[in-house]
């Protein structure tokens, strides 16, 4: 029997600005140097074979820019004849090593994770795993592969995602990725409704290498599958850990056999998304609920009277409930856009509910929304007006009724989970909590996990089985589902700012409020102001896509098919 342990995820509200006024657009130039390549990064295209979501995710996301976070400010990426490049803040691309080629079909886009100061892991896209020596890296040493292997068999190409190196250099922890039809799989558990979600699995393959007198040799071999997409992968104390879009299942390990597993969702009524939000004041009383975005007027039937509400879609019941106190029967209203489904009412009698259905009455979990949630604070966290040293007054709510798709954060089923074996798991929900982004720390740290809570991104520290909450990037939560063509998400280690690139040309900067040195109040309401946050927008002469993006404290770097980008940041 799988034993399930909850973890618990905490916000530090010290580093959260409840007060925060948003982003003043700043003009202040910042320095874009631009380097020609004549030998640009691969880019493949799903084949017919691959059409599932998980392809087109696996596809989509892959970030062409390796970031090395053993050295400062050095990216590398992988070009389209198998050369490996270069490049750091002083000069042009240059190749360090030539991924010797295996005769297979590249499927999947090479890859390259640094995983010791002098240690590379390489996947060619074809299915063999290369480990690479390459020396001191700011050297720019040729490398040499020290092991190659179809290690995940044949026909069956992966991307590398994570690699380390532990135990004071004898062992190597190696995460692979690839998407594969059941009947291909041996698989020994499986989630017990695996066969109606989908037709695809999404796999991690984790593999444990020990150094033997002969070199490198594969010493243990784990299968995690999900039916959802992996946001985060990292190996610590001795666990797999995985931001997954829904449930895992450890379904293979070489040196323990598996039994079948069926895996029930954990804490499942503690963790359930709320079906509705409501807000009220003294007077009137809103609830706001989502539907299928292609939902019509026709397919809606709500009926409202003095102390209930009985909402139906299709015919099928939705929300129903017993409210707490009356409201006014002839003055309701309802709107529906883009599957967001508002209904608004009058109080008979004025002032606030303690909750809005009645003790006896079975309605519908739903969670009140207060003045310092999602819905509320939005839009005035952007500015188009640059930094003055004038007015700074917050600007008036928004209306919950003016917001849409940048309210949505989609991921209801997502859990982080730590796994070693396939007798126990810890998971910690992250339900509604979208993901933004993972940030790679320095000197083989595992990455850290940013993901978005009510408008803002908070930064987690992976730990074994606990997420701690080190820092915020305020209102990114927000900015970036307001960014409908981005591309990438990217912060430095340091966390001093967040970039936001679009397909092509804009990259939008977002740096950390910085304290004020002479004394500002809000005009109209005396309060002081401790801070500015300034964002700032990077136009490239540039009509190709941007194919990968690296954040450092001080460079952000950008790549297309022909350039490398290197904006000067601080």
């Amino acid at each position: 029997m799988l034993e399930i342990k909850s973890v618990e995820m905490k916000r530090d509200r010290s580093l959260i600005d409840a007060n925060f006024t948003g982003y003043k657009l700043s003009l202040e130039s910042v320095h874009v140097a631009r380097e020609q390549v004549s030998d640009g990064p691969v880019h493949l295209q799903p084949t017919s074979q691959m059409f599932g979501f998980l392809h087109a995710k696996i596809f989509g996301e892959h970030n062409h820019l390796f970031l090395d976070n053993y050295t400062d400010n050095r990216v590398f990426y992988i070009s389209a004849s198998g050369k490996i490049y270069t490049m750091n803040e002083t000069g042009c691309p240059s190749e360090v090593w030539n991924i010797p080629e295996t005769g297979q079909p590249h499927e999947y886009n090479p890859a390259v994770v640094f995983a010791s100061e002098s240690l590379a892991l390489v996947s060619d896209g074809s299915g063999t795993l290369f480990i690479v020596d390459t020396g001191d890296r700011n050297e720019e040493c040729i490398w040499r592969s020290v092991f190659q292997d179809n290690v995940c068999g044949k026909e069956r190409p992966f991307v590398v995602r994570y690699g380390s190196v532990e135990n004071e250099g004898k062992s190597l922890e190696v995460v692979l990725q690839y998407i594969e039809d059941p009947e291909r799989m041996e698989v020994t558990a499986l989630p017990s409704n695996s066969q109606e979600e989908t037709s695809f699995f999404n796999c991690l393959e984790w593999i444990t290498f020990s150094l033997e007198d002969k070199g490198w040799q594969m010493e243990r071999v784990r299968r995690v599958v999900s039916h959802g997409g992996f946001n985060y992968v990292s190996v610590l104390a001795g666990s797999l850990a995985v931001s997954a879009e829904k449930k895992t299942v450890l379904s293979f390990d070489s040196l323990n056999p598996v039994e079948t597993l069926d895996v029930e969702p954990v804490n499942q009524e503690q963790d359930e998304k709320p079906k509705f939000y409501w807000k009220q004041t003294d007077e009137d009383l809103e609830i706001w609920f989502y539907v299928l975005p292609d939902t019509v007027k026709s397919q809606v039937n709500i009926n409202v009277t003095d102390k209930k509400m009985d909402v139906k879609i299709s015919g099928v019941d939705f929300l129903q409930g017993e409210f707490n106190a009356s409201v006014e029967q002839d003055s309701w209203t309802w709107t529906i856009d883009h599957g967001k489904i508002g209904v608004m009412m009058s109080k008979v009698n004025a002032g606030k509910w303690s909750s809005i259905w009645t003790e006896a009455s079975d309605g519908v979990k739903g969670q009140e929304v207060t003045d310092l949630t999602e819905d509320t604070l939005l839009p005035h966290l952007t500015s188009e007006n640059p930094v003055v040293s004038g007015d700074m007054e917050r600007e008036p709510a928004f209306n919950t009724q003016e917001l849409e798709s940048v309210d949505d954060t989609m991921e209801e089923n997502s859990i982080f989970v730590w796994q070693s074996d396939a007798t126990a798991q810890s998971i910690a929900s992250l339900s509604g909590n979208q993901h933004l982004m993972a940030i790679p720390m320095p000197g083989g740290q595992p990455p850290a996990l940013c993901i978005r809570s009510d408008v803002d991104g908070l930064v987690l520290k992976v730990e074994n089985k606990k997420l701690e909450h080190i820092s915020t990037f305020p209102a990114l939560g927000y900015v970036q589902a307001g960014k409908q063509n981005r591309k990438f998400l990217g912060a430095p280690h340091d966390f001093s700012y967040s970039a936001i690139c679009d397909d092509s040309r804009h990259i939008y900067i977002y740096r950390q409020p910085k304290p004020i040195q002479n004394e500002l109040r809000n005009r109209k309401t005396g309060l002081k102001v401790e801070g500015v946050a300034v964002q700032q927008v990077v136009t490239l002469d540039n009509r190709e896509d941007i194919l990968g993006l690296q954040a450092t404290p001080t460079f952000l770097f950008l790549v297309t098919q022909h350039a490398l980008y290197r904006i000067t940041v601080n």
